[in-house]
């Protein structure tokens, strides 16, 4: 029996509980720390005559107190709630933009078609064309402005896409790292976890996954990392495939994100990500914000634009002006292209024109050619709408779509098999709305009879607020706007609903978590009273054993 060698074990014991109940109370307030624990054992007993008798205590390792089912529900939870945030204050800012009923389109059709009814019943009143004519301009302004604000918006998009793509590759590069110091670490304490290391790699990973959305997997002591949807690796093994964000081969104008693949010899590929297939963090409510908001709400906003001239336009050319002639065209609007795909192996453009009011749509489309035929799939469903020859020889050849999307196309030169084409027909059109007239005496305020007192042409304008010309004879160009306005009402209210709820999981997810990983002080200032008493009593064993071993060598003196 060795006195000595025991008590040192006692105190060996009670300084690991004290240096690591001392590391627990130090980090309480450090994000990502979890608390520490000593993992000791008896030390096993040496056989006697009269029985076993104990060695004493011996230190194994130090463990994290760790459940990697509620860190990663703790994580999971964050990841959507940053997908949500960033969705809600994106769609936030263009429901400012419509929901102000003072200011904007909503006054601005109101007051515009206000004002035409003036002109009817007072067409010959200088005062009144010339502020039809004003009123005229100020909605179109409001509807350009509108459009600036979302084009602002689309292109302030590409900048954090960006933006986040280098913080999200700045974290693969991290954890690469922390991957590597890690094993090597645990190699240094013979197989023991370096915990603090593990921590920071745990929170590195919850951070990267507010970013975007990723799965891990554990490979020994280095842990993979691929993209939570399309399942693409980012880390793998010692090699990283890092994200890109680059211009969109569909349009270049739309920043998109892109993954590396290894194409042997060292060299890797780029492969571009449609926005449904990045899901989670900031990445994912970005993208998924522009696809099912911004490109939604600025393709009705456009719809609503050439609804108002189309119509204005056909029946204001039906009157007669104060000199007797006939109307002319009263707004402006810009025609339809399609937007080439950046492989296409041909220059060919395809420009189109609003041929049927009633069936222009708020959709997006893409076109594409087999080296006979074009087809023209309806997006997001891929619902294909056209398949066949153009009527025709470029650049005269045209594609007849009035039944679908009330345009039709006009290919400007002969295409190349595999040639694609993006077409948002309505994207842009509230970019190019202005009113044509700028003499009041050109309004064309009367029929067919003429006149100054003649009203009954801008009679039927003013009541083109409420007409059915849009939507297939359902929608006027109010309920259009309306339809805008309740589109991003609607969106905004669901997604600040969801980012609530959310924010409530994460509170829970958190608290869960913490209650086993958490420092609690309390528990620590006991912890550390228990093992400064061990500390002592061991200290005291060393005493005894010292004049034990006294009083033995004096007896032999």
């Amino acid at each position: 029996m060795n006195l000595y060698k025991t008590a040192l074990g006692g105190l060996n014991a009670a300084q690991a509980g004290l240096a690591t109940t001392s590391h627990n109370i130090n980090n309480a307030t450090t994000v990502g720390y979890n608390r520490q624990r000593v993992m000791v054992s008896t030390a096993g007993a040496q056989a006697t005559s009269n029985g076993y008798i104990g060695r004493g205590v011996q230190v194994d390792t130090v463990v994290r107190s760790y459940d990697s089912f509620l860190y990663k529900q703790l994580v999971g939870a964050q990841g959507s709630g940053a997908q949500l945030q960033a969705q809600f204050d994106q769609v936030s800012q263009v429901n400012n933009l419509f929901a102000d009923r003072t200011v904007g389109i909503a006054p601005g059709l109101n007051n515009f078609f206000t004002s035409m009814n003036t002109v009817a019943s007072k067409p010959a009143d200088p005062a009144a064309r010339a502020d039809l004519l004003g009123k005229a301009n100020s909605l179109a302004t409001q509807i350009r402005s509108a459009y600036t604000e979302m084009q602002n918006q689309r292109e302030g998009l590409n900048t954090q896409i960006t933006t986040t793509v280098e913080q999200v590759n700045s974290y693969l590069a991290r954890i690469d790292d922390l991957n590597t110091q890690i094993s090597l670490a645990a190699g240094k304490a013979g197989g023991s976890p370096p915990n603090d290391l593990l921590d920071q790699r745990d929170q590195a990973v919850m951070e990267l996954n507010q970013l975007v959305g990723i799965t891990t997997y554990e490979q020994g002591d280095k842990i993979s990392i691929s993209l939570a949807n399309g399942g693409q690796s980012l880390l793998s093994g010692t090699s990283i495939y890092p994200l890109q964000a680059v211009p969109s081969s569909k349009d270049a104008s739309r920043t998109v994100l892109a993954y590396t693949l290894p194409a042997g010899s060292g060299k890797t590929v780029s492969v571009e990500l449609s926005d449904s297939e990045v899901t989670g963090g900031k990445l994912g409510g970005l993208l998924q914000f522009r696809s099912s908001s911004l490109d939604v709400m600025q393709n009705q906003l456009g719809q609503m634009a050439v609804g108002l001239a189309l119509s204005f336009n056909e029946q204001h050319m039906k009157g007669l002006d104060q000199n007797g002639n006939q109307g002319t065209e009263f707004f402006g609007i810009g025609s339809p292209s399609a937007v080439p795909n950046t492989q296409n192996k041909s220059n060919a453009q395809i420009a189109g024109e609003f041929t049927d009011l009633a069936n222009i749509n708020a959709k997006d489309y893409e076109i594409s050619f087999d080296g006979a035929n074009y087809q023209v799939l309806r997006l997001p469903e891929g619902v294909q709408v056209y398949n066949g020859p153009a009527t025709g020889t470029p650049p005269n050849a045209t594609l007849n779509l009035d039944s679908e999307m009330g345009v039709t196309l006009t290919i400007s030169a002969p295409p190349q098999a595999g040639d694609k084409w993006s077409l948002s027909p309505t994207r842009d059109a509230a970019r190019d709305i202005e009113v044509l007239i700028r003499d009041p005496e050109k309004i064309a305020a009367a029929d067919a009879e003429g006149g100054d007192a003649n009203g009954k042409n801008a009679l039927k304008l003013a009541q083109l607020e409420n007409a059915k010309v849009l939507g297939h004879g359902t929608m006027s160009t109010t309920d259009m706007f309306a339809q805008v306005v309740n589109t991003v009402g609607v969106q905004t209210a669901q997604v600040k609903a969801a980012a609530t709820a959310q924010v409530n999981l994460i509170k829970q997810a958190t608290a869960a978590q913490q209650s086993v990983s958490g420092v609690n002080l309390n528990e620590e200032y006991v912890s550390l009273s228990l093992y400064q008493e061990q500390y002592q009593a061991s200290a005291r064993i060393i005493d005894v054993a010292s004049t034990i071993f006294d009083t033995l060598l004096g007896l032999r003196g």
